[in-house]
């Protein structure tokens, strides 16, 4: 399944949570706060007051005086005391794409592509598939919208590259509340299923029953176990431990829908020079029964990403249906994951 683009650009502090990839994205995400600081009036003390007589000094003795450095009356911090951004990591199962900035609305268009041929199968009439072997490509649009605070409620479209028709674009939803900071709770609904536009044969067009609830915690480390794990100063890290419940799902082995579903989830996000990121989320299913050969033991994802509106965003997900190596179905192929170019739309 390619990768789950879960809206909204940086939250002001891995989506604040796919531009909420994991997902997967971990999975998952910022610094409007540095940018605030800097546009502050300045201070009235007597070391700025100081140098504003002596600019104005110098104005008078030379007809263009040398540009220099605006004045804020904030001594800058050094580069070794600065707090670094706090890792983003994913809520939901595929991880979020966007984290917010403050703004209401938020967009990103992806390019998605897997790495190896896969069995792909995309509708092309109403009780017609195209069936073949094919690197699975497709282009994504997101928009998210977020009244305020961290809820949000966001839709993904998503339409394959290849065998473009009516029936093949579908799309994917969620919302809720989802704080990426540490110490904080999130509450969000996601629905990543098979919903469709235009249904094929008796289909419905999307399945709410059939979404996902993701109740999560999230926290740092304690410093007397952080500063081992860190490899440089102005990283950050942040986990979160979760859990999941939906409704409704479908067994392979039954070959019907049963009812509740439950996951346990526990993972960590790791930031370094605040855009370079590694997230990795791990599952475990009370009731072995329940997990299905997509569903996962363990997600991970890293790449770059600015988290800024008119950026690029560049990250490798794996949301396949991976394999501890003591499984009986071991699987841990790295060409399972996709590759996802992002532009975080400038509204």
């Amino acid at each position: 399944m390619g990768m789950i683009i879960r809206s909204r650009l940086t939250r002001q502090g891995w989506g604040r949570r796919w531009c909420r990839a994991g997902g997967l994205g971990c999975v998952l995400a910022l610094g409007c706060c540095l940018a605030a600081t800097a546009a502050a009036a300045p201070g009235k003390n007597p070391f700025s007051q100081g140098r504003e007589k002596a600019a104005a000094a110098a104005a008078k003795t030379t007809a263009k005086p040398a540009t220099a450095p605006k004045n804020t009356g904030v001594a800058p911090k050094p580069a070794e005391v600065q707090t670094a951004t706090p890792a983003r990591v994913s809520t939901g199962l595929w991880g979020r794409l966007f984290y917010g900035d403050g703004a209401k609305f938020s967009g990103a268009l992806t390019f998605n592509s897997g790495l190896k041929d896969q069995r792909v199968s995309i509708p092309t009439g109403q009780d017609s598939v195209d069936q073949s072997n094919r690197v699975n490509q497709m282009m994504l649009l997101s928009l998210q919208y977020s009244p305020f605070s961290y809820w949000f409620a966001n839709v993904t479209f998503r339409m394959p590259v290849r065998e473009v028709n009516k029936y093949s674009p579908d799309f994917r939803y969620s919302f809720g509340y989802d704080d990426w900071h540490p110490n904080t709770f999130s509450l969000v609904y996601g629905n990543y299923g098979d919903n469709r536009f235009f249904p094929t044969s008796n289909n419905r067009r999307t399945y709410p029953e059939q979404g996902s609830w993701t109740f999560a915690y999230k926290f740092s480390l304690p410093k007397a176990v952080e500063k081992h794990l860190l490899i440089q100063k102005g990283d950050a890290m942040t986990c979160q431990v979760g859990t999941t419940w939906v409704p409704r799902f479908y067994s392979l082995q039954d070959n019907d829908r049963l009812r509740n579903k439950h996951v346990l989830l526990g993972g960590c996000g790791y930031s370094f020079v605040q855009h370079y990121f590694i997230r990795f989320t791990a599952f475990y299913y009370p009731d072995s029964s329940q997990q299905q050969p997509w569903d996962a033991d363990y997600t991970y994802s890293f790449g770059y990403s600015a988290y800024k509106p008119g950026t690029f965003s560049i990250q490798y997900n794996n949301y396949s249906g991976t394999r501890y190596p003591w499984h009986k179905d071991s699987n841990a192929n790295f060409r399972e994951g996709t590759v996802s170019l992002i532009y975080y739309i400038p509204f």
